[in-house]
């Protein structure tokens, strides 16, 4: 039986000592863990993520719009003909490519027959004049010299002058009684349309299409050919509205071949007030006078802009979403909407970031809003 009582009372105190033991376990391993996390926590911390930013520095900037488009003659005329006759020929030949310079003669016209017509119309005119000079002298006596001075002045082979100017309405309704307006504008129109059987050239121009040969006969109201301009042209582009409200006739362009090897001055003269319904477009119109190029040409455009206030230029590799950057605010990251002006090959013109701002400049791997970072300043 005592020994009974001994061997429990040797099993309750190793219980205990087991139990003991257990607790102390726990407490030390309670605070290992709790210690590991500080650690884990401290080591977060210290390794977190860096980012390079630039402070942002609003300033003006131009906008650069570019565009692509066909070159023309300035002016540009198709050439009809206004009479009946054959094509002569001339001091140069009426060809596809013959340069004309102004004033020159570009087409003539056989107008033997309507020169005679205009000339006896003339001398007809004479001879009435002569025969109311009698009339004159005795009805008119001051008068007479005028209409004397206006006979002898009088020639067949010259566009008639204007008749002399009447003293009084007695002398208005001799002369008009006479039939002396009557010839006097017949004349006029035969004149008129005496002059139609030449075309001078109005401009320095080249023949861009010929549609008739010397020898040939031309009809009226036929087309012979289209005479172009060679020392204006004439570019039109389209631009997007939104970049069209900050253009203005009169800014430089610079204008730039295909391959942007060769480059030219020009400057808008017009811009159309209307918008393209289907493209949402406005024409822009550049005037250029460089006698490198041709009429036909595709060519590039830039167009700087009056600088606009208050914008930054940001790279479009770090742009999110064709909208969102990231700014850096209490070392963390935030996703803020840019308000684009104009987009550019590589860049952005921005009216929204604020000075002072810490703008992310390189992409941020696995970044995304509310990541603690670090943030450094970017020197490149």
């Amino acid at each position: 039986m005592t020994e009974k009582k001994g061997l429990s009372v040797k099993f309750v105190r190793k219980s205990w000592v087991i139990a003991i033991l257990v607790l102390l376990g726990t407490v030390f391993a309670f605070k290992y863990i709790s210690s590991g996390k500080k650690n884990v926590s401290k080591s977060n911390d210290e390794t977190s993520k860096v980012v390079f930013v630039n402070v942002v520095q609003n300033q003006s900037l131009p906008l650069v719009i570019e565009a692509t488009g066909q070159l023309k003659s300035k002016n540009t005329f198709d050439l009809y003909s206004e009479v009946t006759g054959v094509l002569k020929p001339g001091a140069k030949e009426f060809r596809t490519g013959t340069i004309y310079r102004r004033g020159e003669l570009i087409i003539r016209v056989d107008d033997t027959e309507a020169k005679a017509k205009l000339f006896s119309q003339r001398s007809d005119f004479q001879n009435l004049i002569t025969r109311i000079m009698p009339d004159i002298k005795i009805e008119f006596p001051e008068s007479f010299d005028k209409w004397e001075k206006y006979l002898s002045g009088f020639e067949i082979e010259k566009n008639i002058k204007d008749l002399p100017e009447l003293s009084s309405n007695k002398e208005k309704y001799f002369v008009s009684g006479k039939n002396i307006y009557t010839q006097f504008y017949a004349i006029k129109n035969l004149e008129a349309g005496y002059a139609k059987y030449r075309l001078y050239a109005p401009f320095n121009g080249i023949v861009t299409e010929a549609k008739v040969n010397p020898g040939g006969l031309i009809r009226s109201g036929q087309k012979v050919g289209v005479f172009s301009n060679m020392d204006v042209f004439e570019l039109e582009v389209s631009v997007k509205a939104e970049d069209a409200k900050h253009l203005k006739i009169g800014d430089e362009v610079e204008i730039y071949s295909p391959d942007n090897m060769e480059k030219s001055a020009g400057k808008i003269v017009r811009i159309n007030g209307a918008i393209d319904l289907n493209t949402q477009t406005v024409a822009v119109f550049i005037e250029t006078r460089d006698k490198r190029l041709k009429a036909g040409m595709y060519l590039n455009v830039k167009i700087k802009t009056i600088p606009v206030s208050g914008v930054s230029s940001i790279s479009r590799e770090i742009l999110h979403n064709n909208t969102f950057v990231y700014l850096v605010k209490d070392s963390v990251l935030v996703e803020y909407e840019i308000h684009p002006l104009k987009f550019n090959e590589k860049s952005i013109i921005v009216d929204n970031l604020k000075n002072g701002d810490l703008l992310v400049t390189k992409s941020v791997s696995g970044g995304y809003p509310g990541m603690k970072v670090n943030p450094k300043q970017n020197n490149e």
